[in-house]
């Protein structure tokens, strides 16, 4: 058991989270992170903040403790709970927000948040559906309660004036559509889609989608892109690890991955429900978030020879789209 905080003299005992922060021995009201040695104000809210979503050597267990306090605090104090000049989020971070399967309005609009612009240029890349009509038709639908600027990027008939950089580096988002990864991977390579991405994502374009979307920015993943059963691909690599879409709604994907990942034949990763996903800055994985009440986000990895499924905290993006993160 912890001990409890000390009491400051003539004043409140410690918030708990001192407990992974030491005191400066060189500022006055300043103390150090235990995990990555970063001084900062001694404020608890800007603690917490920092072991929540900043903190690049923290253990997972306890970014997850400090996760679940800074969705509670952000949930019942949106305003206050943190100072301004942490509320703004930095344009120079690279952003992808991915979801296990349907990246619809409520999704659509979180990214848009992410791109903090008044109405954003969102682009919608439909390579892995084969430039599907339907699926072009639904995302202009699902943008149509939003303030932002829809646009869709053809492969397969092109008929912009623009070339595919000139056109995708102009977005605020790109969000791409689900369908078969290993040919959307294909034909991103034959055009040079990949590289263009890359640029996109160091720009600090918003970069996003579920299902093929969503895998599509990590190292490997499975995917059901062939015929029969459930495979494994290699994807682009912007984020590392594995990933695992549709981990609720298709009864073979749980097994299969932690088998996987048992056997050392992918690496340890995330899988995300069906409206479910995560936003990540850099490398990070910043906040778990979910359009639907019993979605979740796992971290799947080997502890001491056994697969463990890790459950993260959540938050709701149905009723709070802001982006305070």
């Amino acid at each position: 058991m912890e001990p409890a905080p000390s009491k400051p003299k003539g004043g409140r005992p410690r918030d708990g989270v001192w407990a992974d922060f030491d005191e400066s021995t060189t500022k006055i009201r300043a103390c150090i992170c235990t995990w990555c040695r970063l001084e900062m104000k001694s404020e608890p809210k800007r603690m917490i903040h920092h072991l929540a979503q900043k903190c690049k050597h923290i253990d997972l267990v306890v970014r997850n403790k400090y996760l679940l306090r800074w969705n509670e605090m952000s949930a019942n104090h949106e305003d206050e709970s943190v100072p301004r000049k942490i509320q703004k989020t930095s344009p120079k971070k690279r952003k992808i927000l991915i979801a296990g399967g349907n990246f619809n309005t409520v999704y659509l609009k979180y990214m848009a948040a992410l791109t903090g612009k008044p109405r954003p240029r969102i682009c919608f890349l439909p390579t892995a559906n084969g430039d599907s009509q339907s699926c072009i038709l639904e995302f202009y639908q699902q943008c149509a309660p939003l303030n932002v600027e829809p646009f869709v990027q053809l492969l397969f008939v092109s008929k912009n004036n623009l070339d595919f950089d000139e056109m995708l580096l102009s977005m605020d988002a790109i969000v791409c559509s689900g369908g078969n990864t290993v040919n959307q991977q294909a034909i991103w390579k034959a055009h040079g889609i990949d590289d263009i991405l890359k640029q996109a994502w160091d720009k600090g374009i918003v970069l996003g989608g579920a299902s093929a979307g969503g895998l599509c920015w990590f190292e490997e993943g499975t995917t059901d892109s062939r015929p029969k059963r459930l495979t494994t691909v290699k994807c682009l690599g912007f984020l590392p690890g594995s990933h695992c879409p549709h981990y609720d709604s298709q009864l073979d994907r749980r097994p299969l991955y932690q088998k996987l990942i048992s056997t050392g034949e992918l690496k340890p990763g995330y899988a995300c429900d069906d409206d479910a996903g995560i936003y990540f800055e850099d490398h990070e994985p910043i906040r778990a978030v979910t359009a639907r009440a019993d979605a979740r986000v796992y971290y799947v990895s080997m502890v001491n020879g056994q697969i463990q499924e890790q459950v993260l905290p959540t938050h709701s993006i149905n009723t709070d789209t802001s982006c305070t993160i």
